[in-house]
């Protein structure tokens, strides 16, 4: 037997107000929705007389009204946050969060600083760059001159190395939220993982259609890279068609999504932070 879903807000309420005109509910449901609400069903049908109309509907009076009453009011009541209101009612998960953040670094800011976007407005605490770059992993992030002193090898110009450098902990990078934050740039470089990952964040953040032009970064010799990487991994058959729709449809991945899938392998950020093994005869 599948498991049941939850009664959910909405349609416990239903049942309360069908309670208050004489109509008759589901019981077993509505017995349900109270346990899972963490409410006493005492304290509104303790002592209640029951009729059932139908099925597994059922009719209640004398019931406790203003237990009812009090019920309602709590249910309905307003949160600023969706977030808040679904932990109220035991599934916070149920709705997104009512904001979102950013960490930024660059040359001239190097402790960490906020961006915080709260109804879609973004706070910046500093007066943003002219361009960005996206990291997605925190080593890359942490290792700001590293990180900047690999741009030139990306083909990113001298401007770049003044760019706010904005980690968002893995793929939240792409939370739609952050779109007001991201509009305020001129330019965005995604320094994302050369695998079907990284480039499925990049074709997430360019589908969107209202940022600023954006670039998958990533080293010049990265097919070198892939193919003298001591532990590369393997990209299955699946994710190879998955690599041809992005070449097809997103074109600031179509280069380096095309290296992956012809190699069939595919490297993390962090590798750029450390020098290319030696040659091997058995890498070819």
């Amino acid at each position: 037997m599948s498991a049941k879903h939850r009664i959910g807000k909405r349609r416990f309420l239903g049942y309360l107000h069908k309670l208050a005109v004489g109509e008759g509910v589901d019981e077993a449901a509505f017995k349900r929705g109270m346990a899972e609400l963490g409410l006493d069903e005492q304290a509104l049908l303790g002592g209640a007389r029951r009729e059932f109309v139908r099925g597994r509907q059922a009719r209640f009076h004398d019931y406790h009204q203003t237990t009812l009453d009090d019920w309602v009011a709590w249910l309905e009541e307003a949160h600023a946050s969706e977030r808040i209101e679904g932990a109220r009612l035991g599934n916070s998960h149920r709705a997104r969060v009512s904001g979102a953040v950013l960490l930024m670094r660059r040359h001239d800011q190097r402790h960490p600083q906020v961006i915080l976007v709260e109804d879609d407005t973004p706070h910046f605490p500093v007066p943003p760059a002219p361009r960005a770059l996206l990291v997605e992993n925190l080593e890359n992030f942490l290792a700001l001159d590293a990180t900047l002193a690999l741009l030139p090898e990306c083909g990113l110009g001298t401007e770049w190395q003044q760019a706010d450098v904005l980690y968002g902990s893995g793929n939240s990078v792409t939370n739609h939220m952050l779109t007001p934050a991201l509009q305020r740039y001129q330019a965005i470089g995604c320094l994302f993982d050369p695998d079907p990952g990284g480039i499925r964040m990049c074709d997430t953040l360019f589908r969107r259609g209202s940022l600023p032009p954006l670039q998958f970064v990533a080293p010049s010799n990265l097919e070198e890279r892939l193919q003298r990487a001591a532990a590369p991994r393997l990209v299955s058959p699946a994710q190879r068609r998955e690599l041809s729709r992005y070449i097809s449809r997103t074109p600031p991945v179509a280069k380096v999504a095309e290296l992956i899938r012809r190699s069939g392998r595919s490297l993390e950020q962090e590798t750029y932070l450390a020098g290319l093994p030696p040659h091997s005869g058995e890498l070819s």
